[in-house]
């Protein structure tokens, strides 16, 4: 992914101690069940004697059933999760129909997995994620989240992985909610409403990738607008998207 710079910047001595067994004891965390138990959802439920179906659960904010929180999240754009302050995988937003091809791949058994579980040791994927973890749990410079974009060289998709630090009423790290979508569907839906076009910025210093994989059928295709009209309404977008937390 690419990182912002002030990410790239952490002294990787200390996001590597991040702990992503899950081991600590957190606000929450339910003990006494195997953490990487493929049941653990069902088990901690019963332990906790947790809502479910029809049972009505009062939100700072609204009044609704277990099955209607469900159905909301599982219906909102984006795929959705939350770890908790534990680095434990609590939840993830799960798709209506199972055979969706998730951007971020998440199965129901790994509910309440610690995040080395969770994320494949390969290359450098679980220094990376201890990383953001770390970062959003000692609010690094001031930063409460972390925009990392996947570059795939290719202009119809931008794969956003947005992390934002969840707070506690008294302003404590209580985990990480991730947002993953891509990008590209709502540039496009832009462009078309507005009349507006994508154009490449030849001064730009990031996007590289992009700029080496495209075309211009790819460039003004987001467009509906004539490519005579277009060529008048130069529109630039910005592809670094994290270099504007920097």
């Amino acid at each position: 992914m690419a990182e912002p710079y002030w990410l790239r910047q952490m002294d990787a001595e200390e996001y590597l101690k991040e702990d992503f067994t899950a081991s600590g004891q957190g606000r929450y965390t339910i003990a006494g069940i195997n953490k990487n138990d493929p049941n653990w959802l069902e088990q901690a439920a019963n332990k906790t004697h947790a809502a479910s179906g029809d049972d009505y659960v009062k939100l700072d904010s609204g009044l609704l059933t277990v099955n209607q929180l469900n159905w909301m999240l599982r219906n909102t754009i984006g795929e959705l999760t939350f770890v908790d302050n534990n680095n434990q995988f609590l939840w993830y937003n799960r798709p209506v129909d199972p055979q969706t091809k998730m951007k971020a791949k998440r199965i129901p058994e790994q509910v309440g997995d610690s995040m080395g579980e969770v994320h494949p040791d390969v290359r450098d994927v679980i220094p990376s994620a201890k990383k953001v973890a770390h970062a959003l749990r000692k609010k690094q410079d001031g930063h409460n989240e972390v925009f990392m974009p996947v570059p795939t060289g290719n202009l119809h998709e931008l794969v956003l992985h947005y992390y934002k630090r969840v707070e506690d009423d008294e302003g404590n790290y209580a985990g990480i909610y991730e947002w993953v979508q891509d990008l590209y569907p709502l540039v496009k839906y832009f462009c078309e409403t507005t009349g507006q076009k994508l154009v490449m910025d030849p001064d730009a210093t990031s996007g590289a990738t992009y700029r080496r994989n495209s075309n211009s059928d790819s460039i003004s295709g987001a467009s509906t607008k004539a490519e005579s009209e277009l060529e008048k309404q130069k529109f630039d977008i910005q592809t670094g998207a994290s270099s504007s937390k920097d």
